[in-house]
């Protein structure tokens, strides 16, 4: 919804000039490497991958839902996760300010206060939903898609006075529940006389899974791919990478770097021949894993790259070293270079 604020033109407007790459979740991920996939790249949803096709979307709200079955959610108070301080508007606020106040600010919401005290909320959905002119609104000679005159009006005009608020020592669980029940995107947290102290969206109430990441990253040095590849298979191949590297931890717990080098050659035509080589260096001994794959389908050869190395950690393995109890596993950091 943020992303369509910025249109001024929908009717004139092309897909492709807002959308962005949000990476993918693949159907045997864990929900913690979903959550970490939502959270690094900073979006709302990912599509399903199973096979090489999109076979669904999953997304923060999706996470929320299950959310509220977790008791250990419970544990977190509403203070520990609010984000704070809190950007608010006045009721007589032009809702083409607050567009740019959550253009500018990367934010979808803004509480309305007078005089300190909390009165509504607009959001990026009620001010997209009271702007473009849907299909079932459409009078004859209007067109789907149509923005009206502007973003006029003042912000009382357009805030949800339903608002969902709780108490800075809420328990998360209860407002995962009260979310998803009465369907908002955020919650709100106030003191005694009703001021914003804060607040809470689905990526705050994903925040506890997150910090289950290892507090150490390997970095991934990943060399080759281009924008001209298909975004498709190369943000599915950088997944790959991923799972491989995740894979190469278990057997080898001093794993110090991973470097992936992809070349293409245009031979002719519409095809492409791609050559990928992985290097894994070891911390100890200075010891390096190699292996290469090469084909025309870009995902088919990292395929073939996934089997053949781990095919070679099999041929070497070793028992992982004793690590303390209640350690956490590393986890990788990918790096692009062109």
């Amino acid at each position: 919804m943020r992303d369509l604020l910025g249109v001024d033109q929908p009717e004139r407007t092309k897909v492709r000039s807002v959308w962005e790459r949000t990476g993918v979740a693949i159907t045997d991920n864990t929900v913690q490497e979903v959550v970490m996939t939502l959270i690094d790249n900073n979006v709302r949803a990912l599509p399903l991958v199973e096979g090489g096709k999109i076979k669904g979307i999953t997304s923060q709200v999706d996470l929320l839902k299950e959310l509220r079955h977790v008791n250990e959610l419970g544990q977190n108070k509403a203070r520990d996760l609010m984000k704070s301080p809190v950007i608010t508007i006045d009721p007589e606020t032009g809702n083409d300010s607050a567009r740019r106040l959550m253009l500018d600010n990367n934010i979808s919401h803004l509480p309305v206060t007078k005089n300190g005290k909390l009165k509504g909320i607009v959001t990026a959905k009620r001010l997209v939903h009271t702007f473009i002119v849907p299909a079932s609104r459409m009078t004859t000679g209007n067109r789907s898609g149509q923005m009206m005159s502007g973003f006029s009006g003042r912000a009382d005009e357009v805030m949800d006075t339903q608002t969902l608020t709780v108490g800075a020592d809420a328990n998360a669980l209860d407002v995962a529940k009260e979310m998803t029940r009465m369907g908002k995107s955020a919650c709100l947290v106030v003191d005694d006389l009703d001021r914003v102290k804060g607040i809470i969206t689905p990526r705050e109430l994903l925040q506890p899974i997150y910090d289950l990441k290892g507090e150490e990253e390997i970095p991934v040095y990943i060399v080759g791919l281009s924008s001209e590849e298909d975004w498709f298979d190369t943000t599915v191949a950088e997944n790959k990478v991923l799972r491989v590297v995740e894979r190469a931890q278990n057997i080898f717990p001093d794993l110090r770097e991973i470097r992936v080098q992809i070349e293409s050659q245009n031979t002719g035509g519409n095809r492409t021949r791609y050559e990928v080589r992985v290097h894994i260096y070891m911390k100890k001994g200075g010891e390096t894993i190699f292996v290469k794959q090469e084909g025309w389908d870009l995902l088919a050869v990292f395929d073939d790259l996934t089997q053949a190395l781990d095919q070679k950690l099999r041929n070497r393995k070793q028992e992982p070293e004793k690590k303390p109890r209640g350690g956490r596993k590393k986890k990788p950091k990918i790096y692009f270079k062109p």
